[in-house]
């Protein structure tokens, strides 16, 4: 078994199971980067606040998960500045420092002109957020974007976690079975598998439907020798 650095990024928070899952974490020593949607963290602040407490990052997601591609660049960083005035809130209330401001398009959906896209980046810039720097990554799809000088967060390996359904759902074992097979398959060039060496940056989400199944995939993570830190600020 490969032992290898990892950074675990989690979409989508803070569900209704957020608690716990950063309680299960916590349990685990892992330590994540929550991406939080700005209206979910209006009704779920508390979780957010735990997960702060619990050595965690939080990062901003934007507000409701809209299509950034489709957006005018007005409404785009609306979105990101109210989410971080809810970041910044739950930072002050739990009495702890911000490390880093890290942001992740929804979607991954960036791109409406290549000028859109740059304007998108620069904004980013102006307002502090930086990029993801890891040392020892391979997977070729993050280092084109590391190239790019993107300051919005890519990943190594998408567990695809977003394809599970609820538990009392006829295709909930099937498609658990897929996403925990899919660690185990050797194909780098589309981002399968974690055998290879490498820094992984792995992305899951904090969705509702997964529960009781996204606490076996990190399991799993764990059992492919994947060793959990924080990005350095």
């Amino acid at each position: 078994m490969l032992s290898k650095i990892a950074v675990l990024t989690i979409d989508d928070s803070p569900s209704i199971h957020m608690a716990g899952r950063v309680a299960f974490l916590a349990s685990k020593n892992i330590p994540a980067v929550w991406f939080c949607r700005g209206d979910y963290l209006e009704e779920r602040p508390e979780s957010a606040m735990q997960a702060l407490l619990n050595g965690s990052i939080l990062g901003n997601h934007s507000y409701d998960h809209s299509y950034f591609s489709r957006l005018s660049l007005t409404d785009a960083f609306e979105q990101i500045d109210r989410t971080e005035a809810l970041i910044d809130e739950v930072h002050v209330k739990a009495g702890v420092a911000r490390k880093i401001k890290c942001f992740r398009f929804p979607y991954e959906a960036k791109v409406g002109t290549p000028e859109h896209h740059a304007d998108l980046q620069s904004g980013l810039r102006e307002r502090g957020f930086v990029p993801l720097g890891m040392d020892g990554v391979v997977s070729q799809a993050f280092l084109d974007h590391a190239s790019r000088g993107e300051s919005s967060w890519y990943w190594t390996y998408d567990a695809e976690d977003w394809k599970l359904v609820a538990p009392d759902d006829p295709d909930a074992g099937e498609r658990l079975a897929a996403a925990l097979e899919r660690m185990d398959r050797d194909e780098p060039a589309a981002d399968c598998g974690l055998n290879r060496h490498g820094t992984e940056i792995v992305i899951l989400h904090d969705h509702d439907r997964a529960a009781g199944q996204w606490e076996v995939l990190v399991e799993r993570l764990l059992s492919k020798g994947l060793r959990f830190t924080l990005p350095k600020a």
